[in-house]
């Protein structure tokens, strides 16, 4: 299985990934805040249906290198999300308002045993708009999976910036 995304159709892509952690302990990387900006980024979530998710990027705590050129300009960047499944520790979904020009999409995440200690991550995100931006996702999604890998089994090796441009490039290769 590799670990890139892919394209399930205009806007909407897939990743599915393994970790080597259960899935109660990696449904808590995804929803509890202090744990989730150990690979992502911090804010609140609520634990049910209709409730807020609140997304804040600090990629300085991922990084030691500077952000590239296009985020330079960039220190929090705060998104507001509205939960719209909740089912611990199997599913959750959101939708993520990227900004006035973009709209909105949904991300919608599984999570599934597949061996003790071992759980199968499912992440389909959706009507997105533009190749630039689907790039971009791609990219974010993969070296945020990779940094989730790293810290679930000990601590982060990874620069979030450095891995996130080779993945940029690739990705505008492959999409």
């Amino acid at each position: 299985m590799s670990d890139y995304g892919k394209l399930l159709g205009p806007g909407k892509l897939e990743f599915r990934r393994e970790f080597d952690a259960g899935i109660e302990k990696v449904w808590q990387f995804l929803v509890d805040p202090e744990k989730r900006k150990l690979w992502f980024c911090g804010g609140s979530t609520d634990d049910h249906v209709g409730g807020e998710m609140v997304l804040e990027f600090d990629h300085r705590r991922l990084s030691e290198s500077p952000p590239p050129e296009k985020y330079a300009d960039e220190e929090v960047v705060t998104h507001y999300c509205t939960i719209l499944e909740y089912s611990p520790p199997n599913r959750l979904a959101f939708s993520w308002g990227e900004g006035s020009t973009s709209g909105t999409s949904e991300v919608v995440i599984t999570l599934d045993e597949i061996a003790f200690g071992r759980t199968m991550l499912t992440l389909v995100h959706s009507d997105l708009q533009g190749g630039e931006i689907i790039v971009s996702v791609f990219a974010g999604w993969h070296g945020h999976f990779d940094l989730m890998a790293e810290v679930l089994v000990g601590e982060r090796k990874t620069d979030f910036w450095i891995r996130d441009q080779q993945l940029e490039a690739e990705y505008a290769e492959r999409v």
